[in-house]
């Protein structure tokens, strides 16, 4: 069941990397336009909640893989492993998509373009809150570091897919 989960964040982990760079590369004169309206003064910081954000998703994930029975845990008492395998997805696939989507939204302006683009942000940043949850439901007292990094992992996570990217760039993307 780990080897599972390694197997997910691999390859669609992968995916994501590459279609950021893929994404820059080709469009160089598109990637600086990607902060739309967001302030300057924001984007440091957001830059810097990126890098945190990531460091937890790597916590968390380690979690799972090494310390978190995948075979005989039922989250909440009635949720298989399986469901976790999903909510990876639903966030790695949706966050392979954000870039592309984006691009062909500033080139073409259409509306369906757009909402395109906050679907896929809402539902990482919806998908983080039901990580968030599993990963609250797998502490292991004898394990208390990697489950203390895990579950800041996840808030910084949840606050970073949620609120700045789904409620705060949205909110500004428009705003020149």
């Amino acid at each position: 069941m780990q080897k599972i989960l390694l197997l997910i964040n691999i390859i669609f982990g992968s995916l994501v990397l590459f279609s950021y760079y893929n994404g820059v590369t080709k469009n160089p004169d598109l990637s600086l336009k990607l902060w739309g309206g967001v302030p300057e003064i924001l984007r440091s910081y957001i830059v810097a909640s990126m890098f945190i954000a990531a460091f937890g998703y790597f916590f968390f994930t380690y979690n799972f893989i090494v310390n978190v029975d995948l075979q005989n845990t039922n989250f909440f008492g009635k949720f298989p492993s399986w469901y976790l395998y999903v909510i990876y997805l639903l966030i790695l696939i949706p966050s392979s998509l954000w870039i592309d989507l984006t691009f062909k939204y500033m080139e073409s302006g259409l509306t369906i373009d757009w909402v395109y683009v906050v679907s896929v942000l809402y539902c990482v940043g919806i998908s983080s809150v039901f990580l968030f949850l599993f990963i609250i439901d797998s502490g292991d007292p004898s394990k208390q570091f990697i489950y203390l990094a895990s579950f800041i992992g996840g808030c910084f996570f949840v606050f970073h897919t949620l609120f700045l990217d789904g409620i705060l760039w949205t909110s500004f993307f428009h705003k020149n």
